[in-house]
């Protein structure tokens, strides 16, 4: 069910009943359907589960087969689970192949608990769980079973728990903290889902998730921010279709042309600060390759958008776009190197220098995550802009980078020594092929189909201390306190480089206390991730530092 939570998934707890009175499931609306959901751990595809959800007479029926590979590497070969008409549990069918074992799994429910036979490596036990009737059952990496999910948050209020069964052994709470809308247009249609963030209980900290459904009362998204994990229905990750979070009076879509293609873009203005007789001053937000649209959405938060919208009331006109190749700009982004990307940031500079109601001598590039990096190819190029801001920006190279947060990844799910090894060499191996002309051998097709292109290659190859150190505009980085993705080694790293240049250019530094790498307050540096994802606004204390800067330079 959860990544990086596997070992208390598959340990015995003790069945947790509900405290308050239980949601009443709804039929889902939709017709039954098999649908495909695209899976992706930190942004990179991983691979996909093909859900059948069918209607009997004695209830419901949810199948699936999928295919995902490392750092997954799970085959479903079968999974059924049986509910009746009140969506209680009946039965579960599960085999597979995980990291290269078959397994199987069995279990049947009763009024009292769960009864599970498992076999996996050639061996075999029998376990059983006090479990409530009406609990959800959650199996670790089969996703098919959040429609379940689905129709019973359907009918449920803040507040709502629900019991959470995980098999073979292994029972928890969820609490439903919150819920919201999220309008996405898709090729066919416009979903305006309901997003459900629910807090699952966890020794240590609470795991934040939110569940995504459509009018039917069908699963259309599930996200895990502190597995980094994002499960989405295809129809809604298609290249044409957009999420929209956020909105602002002064937004206009539109589309400007770089090379060969045009760029989908918004341009939000102020519409409560009278227009300066030079015009406005101008901020062009970069997103992270990790982002999922130009609304820079990360885990979530769409951090450029929430940015746009608190620039524009301070009187900032800014213009935020999908990345070639994502969304709906033209171009292919596995062909485009990070310098193209950067090329493509400099034909949005150029357009903001020629629109009237711009400040030519006011135009900012701000970049977050490896976004700084296309920023920073951008201002070291182009001389029309005029300031840069490095938001939660890597320092070293792309290679380093990859290797740093892997072995994060690794040590936050508790990886044993063999399983980090391997992940370490394969990663290396990468490397390898991709730089100097390694083998490919051992390396799964997907991983190669991912990495063996121009643009990952010139991430390896990327050196922001090279890069930054040819940049001659005022520099302000800024970085969360509690940024677990990007360490505070880094905004150092890049502060030390930025102070070295020779035109001698201002440099500032501002850490924000409480931050997490998306801009978010977080409790505790001890959380994992990002923590709970009903508070997903970008903190005030970033875009009052952020204002207050731009004020000051001029």
């Amino acid at each position: 069910m959860l990544t990086g939570v596997r070992a208390s998934a598959y340990c015995t707890l003790a069945a947790l009943l509900l405290t308050g009175p239980p949601a009443t499931a709804q039929t889902p609306t939709a017709p039954p359907a098999a649908t495909t959901f695209n899976v992706f751990v930190r942004s990179m595809p991983v691979g996909f589960e093909r859900v059948e959800l069918i209607q009997d007479s004695g209830g419901w029926i949810i199948r699936s087969r999928g295919d995902l590979a490392h750092p997954i590497n799970l085959q479903n070969r079968r999974f059924e689970i049986k509910y009746d008409e009140q969506w209680r549990p009946r039965s579960l069918t599960i085999q597979g192949i995980r990291n290269d074992a078959p397994f199987s799994l069995q279990t049947t429910f009763d009024e009292t608990g769960a009864t599970s036979a498992v076999e996996q490596a050639g061996q075999q036990a029998t376990l059983s769980e006090p479990t409530p009737a009406d609990a959800v059952v959650l199996p670790e990496y089969f996703f098919a079973a959040y429609e379940a999910f689905a129709a019973r948050l359907a009918g449920a209020e803040i507040g709502a728990q629900f019991s959470v069964f995980v098999p073979p052994q292994g029972a928890t709470l969820a609490k439903l903290d919150g819920i919201s809308t999220s309008r996405i247009e898709t090729p066919s249609a416009v979903i305006n889902a309901r997003v459900h963030n629910l807090l699952f209980e966890q020794a240590g900290a609470p795991v934040a998730v939110a569940v995504w459904t459509d009018a039917g009362q069908r699963l259309v998204r599930v996200t895990i921010p502190q597995a980094g994990l994002d499960v989405a229905r295809e129809d809604v990750v298609s290249v044409s279709a957009r999420v929209r979070q956020v909105s602002h009076a002064g937004d206009e879509d539109t589309r400007i042309e770089s090379e060969g293609f045009s760029l989908a873009v918004t341009i939000t203005t102020p519409v409560d600060h009278p227009r300066p007789v030079g015009g406005w001053p101008a901020v062009l937000l970069v997103a992270s390759s990790s982002s999922t649209d130009r609304d820079g959405t990360v885990s979530g938060v769409p951090i450029l958008g929430q940015i746009a919208n608190a620039l524009a009331d301070a009187g900032y006109l800014t213009l935020r776009y999908d990345r070639r190749g994502s969304g709906r700009s033209g171009g292919r982004s596995e062909s485009a190197s990070v310098e193209i990307h950067a090329d493509d940031a400099r034909a949005l500079v150029r357009h903001l220098d020629r629109r009237d109601d711009v400040d030519q001598d006011r135009i900012t590039l701000l970049g977050h995550g490896d976004g700084g990096w296309v920023a920073m190819i951008a201002a070291r190029r182009e001389r029309r802009a005029d300031n840069l801001v490095l938001v939660g920006t890597p320092a070293g190279t792309g290679t380093e980078l990859i290797l740093e947060q892997q072995r994060a990844a690794l040590d936050q799910l508790a990886a044993p020594e063999a399983e980090r090894a391997a992940n370490i060499r394969l990663q290396r191996q990468i490397h390898d092929a991709v730089l100097d002309g390694g083998t490919w051998n051992g390396v799964p097709e997907a991983m190669r189909s991912q990495a063996d292109t121009p643009w990952f290659r010139s991430f390896l190859e990327f050196d922001a201390a090279d890069t930054l150190r040819r940049t001659r505009q005022p520099l302000l980085i800024l970085r969360g306190s509690l940024d677990q993705q990007v360490g505070p080694h880094h905004a150092e790293q890049l502060e030390v480089v930025a102070r070295t240049r020779r035109r001698e250019a201002t440099v500032e530094m501002l850490t924000l206390g409480g931050l997490d790498h998306v801009l978010v307050e977080t409790a505790s540096s001890d959380q994992p991730a990002y923590g709970d994802l009903s508070r997903s606004s970008v903190s005030q204390l970033f875009t009052s530092g952020l204002i207050n800067w731009l004020a000051r330079t001029r």
